[in-house]
C-alpha cells in the first residue's frame, strides 16, 4: 500500500481482526465475535445492568487515565474531562441510553452529554494528535464490551 493511500474502514477492520486472532487465537476470536453479536448492547429497561456498566466504565476510565477516584466527577483537568467524555460516549453507544438518561446518571444536562459525545467522536475520527486518547478509549471500550458479554 502506498504511503499516502488512506486506509479504508474495511482494511482497519481486517488489521484489527488479525491482531485479535494473533493475540487470542482463531477459536476464541470466533466466540468473542459471536458474543458481541448477541450481547453487545442492553436496552434502556435493564436499569441494573446500565448502572453496572456505568460503574465499570467509570472505574476503567479512572484506571486508564490514571486519575484520583474522588476527583473524577468534579475535576476540570483535561484528563478528567476526557475520561468522563469516554464514559458518556461508551455508555451511549453500548447501552442505548439516551443523552438525558446518561445526564441523570452523571448529574448533568442532556446538552452536556450530547456535546461531549460529539466531541469524543471527533477525537476518535481525528487522524493526528490524539493517539493517547484513542488508545485509552479503545482499551476502555474493549473492557466494557467484555464486561457486557459477561453480565448478559
Amino acid at each position: 500500500m502506498a504511503e499516502n493511500t488512506p486506509i479504508t474502514n474495511f482494511q482497519k477492520l481486517q488489521l484489527a481482526l488479525e491482531q485479535v486472532v494473533d493475540k487470542i487465537g482463531i477459536q476464541k476470536t470466533i466466540v468473542l465475535l459471536e458474543s458481541f453479536d448477541t450481547n453487545s448492547s442492553v436496552n434502556d429497561a435493564e436499569q441494573v445492568k446500565v448502572k453496572l456498566i456505568t460503574s465499570n466504565t467509570v472505574t476503567q476510565s479512572i484506571l486508564h487515565f490514571d486519575l484520583i477516584e474522588k476527583e473524577f466527577h468534579t475535576s476540570t483537568i483535561k484528563e478528567y474531562r476526557e475520561a468522563r467524555m469516554v464514559c458518556y460516549h461508551i455508555i451511549h453507544t453500548y447501552t442505548d441510553c439516551s443523552y438525558a438518561k446518561i445526564g441523570e446518571l452523571f448529574g448533568l444536562k442532556k446538552r452536556n452529554i450530547l456535546y461531549y459525545c460529539h466531541k469524543c467522536k471527533e477525537l476518535l475520527e481525528s487522524l493526528q494528535g490524539h493517539k493517547d486518547f484513542v488508545d485509552r478509549y479503545k482499551a476502555i471500550e474493549a473492557h466494557t464490551i467484555k464486561f457486557i458479554g459477561e453480565i448478559n
